[in-house]
């Protein structure tokens, strides 16, 4: 599979959920940083990534999603990962990244975690 696809849906509430299909690399990371930087941007500070097309990903794509994930609790939100394949599953395990991240098993129950979250000054919801 050559390049890298997202597409990003907004739910009724308002998070941004990226739909992510293709291998994250050196190569490919760039157009994911922007995605998610666009949108940090753009005030939204809690972010939905469904990662059940991404068979691999590398250190650099860890890297991005760090950087994301920090830059999105410095504004009161989070990153929600959900439906990882065992692969990236398994690098978030190793690398003990699981322990920064909210992973769900399904966009529902990361919904829920975003909405049942304390909520920030604004009175939207935080990050767990």
């Amino acid at each position: 599979m050559t390049g890298l696809e997202i597409n990003t849906e907004e739910t009724e509430t308002g998070v941004p959920v990226l739909r992510v299909r293709g291998e994250i690399d050196l190569h490919t990371c760039p157009q994911l940083r922007s995605m998610l930087l666009d949108l940090l941007g753009a005030g939204k500070s809690r972010l939905v990534l469904d990662l059940a097309e991404v068979p691999y990903l590398d250190s650099a794509a860890l890297g991005v999603l760090v950087d994301a994930v920090r830059r999105a609790r410095e504004m009161g939100g989070g990153l929600y990962l959900v439906r990882m394949t065992p692969f990236v599953k398994r690098a978030f395990e190793i690398t003990r990244l699981v322990k920064i991240f909210q992973v769900h098993d399904t966009e529902e129950a990361a919904l829920q975690a975003i909405m049942s979250a304390p909520a920030t000054e604004d009175g939207s919801p935080q990050a767990a």
